[in-house]
């Protein structure tokens, strides 16, 4: 394990991967890292999951229950949402659905707005 020669100037460091940093900075380290992996995030959960993410999503959604011909309001706020893999399975099985994403990094909404303007 490493240690940044800055990452502790108020004695509250923390983890970041295999090395210490400073609460402050864990941010937007954390950020760094969606901001570069934002247009494979999903990607790299296949690979990283041998697919099996997608039967996840697939239970959550099922889970949900959405109402398939708009019999009854349906809406969903999609937190942490990302790339909006999961507001598209709802709004799919439910078209009459409104499904607001919402997520802490702009890198992974850039990327479900393009989706989504490609649908």
């Amino acid at each position: 394990m490493t240690t940044e020669p800055n990452a502790d100037p108020g004695g509250n460091a923390t983890d970041f991967g295999f090395r210490k940093v400073g609460a402050g900075e864990k941010q937007r380290l954390v950020n760094g890292v969606f901001d570069k992996v934002a247009d494979r995030y999903d990607l790299m959960n296949d690979l990283m999951s041998a697919g099996m993410h997608r039967l996840w999503k697939r239970a959550l959604v099922d889970w949900l229950a959405p109402p398939r011909l708009g019999a009854r309001p349906f809406r969903v706020l999609d937190v942490a949402g990302g790339t909006g893999d999961i507001a598209f399975r709802i709004a799919r099985r439910s078209p009459a659905a409104v499904v607001t994403v919402c997520d802490i990094n702009a890198a992974m909404l850039d990327v479900g707005r393009e989706r989504a303007e490609a649908r």
